[in-house]
């Protein structure tokens, strides 16, 4: 998608919304996507000299270009909150199926007459609670021991690289 079909209006609407704004690296977004783009525009766009591969840049050059454009790394990922993990874990079809029939359980237990119905609509109640709240945790517990070995593994990564400057 590197050269968008000029007639669609789609990418008119695209070209319309992004004029005048600013990429992450502070370039107009007018200019192509940088995997787009040649070598020799991509040097000009990076105001590099002509003869960079054998120079480099100098230190100035270098604590300018991180000021402007940050360090070279990867965003990370906003962590998610217990609240929102919660929701990921109860938020889909068979856990509302349970919690309808819970609160259904639940209004049973209170119109009824009889306390033996009553007594099995409040335990019916407890044990659909309970399994849902015993498979929220299960869940949260694993997956925050998937993010703690994701972590570990990211950590054993070579963050080291030579450069020419």
């Amino acid at each position: 998608m590197c050269a968008p079909d000029k007639n669609s209006s789609s990418s008119k609407k695209m070209a319309d919304k992004s004029k005048g704004a600013e990429d992450d690296l502070g370039l107009a977004s007018e200019a192509p996507a940088w995997h787009c783009m040649d070598k020799a525009t991509a040097i000009k766009q990076l105001g590099l000299a002509s003869d960079h591969q054998s120079t480099g840049l100098s230190d100035a050059q270098a604590a300018e270009r991180l000021a402007k454009y940050g360090p070279n790394r990867m965003t990370e990922e906003k962590k998610k909150t217990i609240w929102q993990k919660i929701w990921d874990q109860v938020a889909n079809v068979l856990v509302a199926i349970l919690v309808i029939v819970a609160l259904v359980s639940m209004v049973r237990a209170i119109v009824e007459d009889g306390t033996e119905n009553k007594i099995s609509n409040w335990i019916q109640f407890g044990i659909i609670f309970s399994v849902i709240a015993i498979n929220t945790y299960i869940g949260i517990y694993q997956e925050g021991n998937a993010e703690k070995a994701a972590e570990a593994l990211k950590s054993m990564l070579s963050s080291d690289a030579r450069v020419l400057r």
